[in-house]
């Protein structure tokens, strides 16, 4: 598998990823907030409405904003299509994720039904267009490639997730009576391991080469990785929808998605060994962290299949994937990413001299720094189930994260604009 051409002139402007890319460390400081709020831990319990709300401003403000973001710049730069009408399409799904994902929380935490049923259309408008423009831009994109296929698959599954969290919220509110286990199971599967995980299996397969100077992955993994994970979801659904169904059957697809997100794990950790620079590398370690993350994930996944009682076990391997993959990997990519952006929007404006480096845009040294905090939090946060105290610890260390990240993206921001004033100075 080979690493596409990047269609630079089809970029959107600076500002169309990066309005996302800030609001992301915003949810952090509220995840943070929001775990502190009462005065049991909330760990200890899955159905918290603090761990709840924390959750969602993680999953929804955090992750959902950075992954929008990125996908409305690598549509374009590496399937080559854009977004139909991309500022007006980024405004569209900005503002009301922005809204959903604040009103969302805060009906959790503070048991106000009449959020969650103004959350849910507003998510849901944010989403539908974001959706409708994403698959638009596949339909048209004349490439044919491992991360085409995954993107979309990630786009698929993401349209499901919304569709159950819609229901869901709507059922909260109302008070409907709902299978809301299964709902609830169905729309986690469908979130995090298909829009999630796919949608990292999809940007790693040109990332890691590209930034990380490993070889290519695989053709074989890269074809057929994104399609089998995406047909084991649609068995975990069919499973919950077909209950009462033997148990070695949820143990049998559940068990086959984690071994491909093993595999995947697996794979990347390979790649890496095997890259051509060996030189210490802040987003690199974010990366290795996160795969080491879903590889611990998997297996304490496989250990609930057999120990369903245990429920802070499940908790712990959720902690895994989220925090210590899904969250390991985003930092690594903007840390990349940005730096990126700053860099080619200078150089593609026509500026041949005085452009920053990409290691002078954000220091490595706030890298470094984040990755120990990020390593802090997450040991932490194997505790809190059984560690009152570790929960306080997961709760200062989301909020410094937050403040470290935008503090980043910040200084990534002023580099650009005051590159451009010094451009604009030194013109005749």
């Amino acid at each position: 598998m080979k690493i596409i051409s990047l269609n630079t002139e089809q970029a959107p402007p600076i500002s169309v990823p990066l309005r996302f890319f800030t609001a992301a460390p915003l949810f952090l400081l509220l995840a943070a907030l929001t775990l502190v709020s009462g005065a049991d831990n909330p760990f200890a319990d899955i159905h918290s409405p603090a761990l709840l709300a924390a959750t969602h401003c993680i999953t929804l403000g955090f992750m959902a904003m950075i992954m929008l973001g990125a996908i409305q710049q690598i549509l374009p730069v590496v399937i080559g299509s854009s977004m139909p009408a991309s500022r007006l399409t980024s405004w569209l799904t900005f503002l009301p994720l922005l809204s959903g994902a604040l009103l969302l929380p805060a009906g959790f935490l503070l048991g106000k039904p009449v959020l969650l049923d103004l959350a849910w259309p507003i998510l849901g408008l944010a989403f539908i267009t974001f959706i409708s423009a994403g698959l638009i831009s596949l339909a048209r994109a004349p490439a044919h490639n491992a991360t085409k296929t995954a993107i979309l698959l990630s786009i698929l599954a993401l349209g499901g997730a919304i569709a159950l969290g819609m229901l869901l919220a709507h059922g909260y509110a109302t008070g409907s009576l709902l299978p809301y286990a299964k709902l609830a199971t169905a729309h986690i599967s469908l979130s995090l391991g298909g829009w999630v995980l796919l949608l990292i299996v999809g940007v790693s397969y040109q990332v890691v080469p590209m930034f990380q100077l490993t070889p290519n992955y695989p053709k074989w993994l890269g074809n057929g990785l994104a399609p089998a994970i995406f047909i084991v979801l649609l068995l975990i659904l069919l499973s919950l929808l077909l209950e009462p169904m033997p148990h070695w059957v949820a143990i049998v697809v559940q068990g086959l998605f984690w071994l491909l997100a093993g595999c995947f794990a697996v794979a990347t950790l390979w790649l890496q060994s095997k890259r051509r620079r060996r030189v210490a590398d802040a987003t690199l370690s974010f990366f290795r962290l996160g795969m080491m993350a879903l590889l611990c994930a998997a297996l304490l996944a496989f250990a609930t299949l057999f120990f369903p009682e245990n429920d802070r076990l499940g908790t712990v391997s959720a902690v895994l994937f989220l925090l210590g993959f899904a969250m390991s990997l985003m930092y690594g990519m903007l840390y990349k990413i940005v730096p990126f952006l700053v860099w080619f929007h200078l150089f593609r404006g026509g500026v041949k001299r005085g452009v920053p480096n990409m290691k002078e845009v954000i220091p490595e040294t706030w890298m470094w720094r984040h990755l120990w905090l990020h390593r802090s939090t997450l040991l932490a946060a194997l505790f809190a189930p059984w560690w009152n105290a570790a929960a306080w610890l997961v709760s200062l260390g989301l909020l410094l994260q937050g403040m470290l990240l935008g503090y980043a993206l910040l200084i990534a921001i002023a580099v650009y604009r005051r590159t451009l004033v010094r451009i604009e100075e030194d013109l005749p």
